[in-house]
């Protein structure tokens, strides 16, 4: 079963996102990052190349020819989507996909809309039985 982690109260999404990416680097693990569209997409994948001060994550789009020895695939499109190990969702919809991955993270920001969308899925996860382990950032660090 799918273990599902929510990081709300997030201050600052994409330097979240880096240092997930980089303690998911370190486990030796595969990770996708799902967003709603190409733009934002494009978007994340600049945020891994250059929002580290020593050095980048390395990553591709999923229909990249490297897709499948990249350890990091930032996708918008479930269908090219070739790992199964860790989904950080960067979308606010609820994903049909998420039960084939072995890890989801949820990654929830302080304005309303964020969180009423987060509450819905974390509705939907529970109500299915999902063991959720919930972070508030305010009050933690990775």
């Amino acid at each position: 079963m799918t273990s599902i982690g929510f990081y709300f109260n997030v201050v600052d999404k994409p330097a979240l996102v880096n240092q997930l990416v980089q303690k998911a680097l370190k486990q030796h693990r595969q990770i996708t990052l799902f967003t709603s569209d190409e733009a934002t997409a494009h978007q994340v994948s600049d945020w891994l190349w250059s929002s580290i001060s020593t050095g980048f994550n390395a990553n591709v789009l999923a229909d990249h020819v490297l897709a499948p020895i990249t350890p990091v695939l930032v996708e918008w499109q479930a269908q090219r989507i070739h790992q199964d190990d860790l989904l950080i969702n960067l979308q606010p919809k609820q994903l049909t996909l998420f039960s084939r991955f072995k890890h989801l993270v949820e990654l929830v920001g302080q304005d309303d809309v964020d969180k009423a969308e987060a509450r819905k899925r974390f509705a939907f996860y529970r109500d299915r039985g999902y063991a959720i382990k919930s972070v508030d950032m305010l009050k933690n660090s990775i």
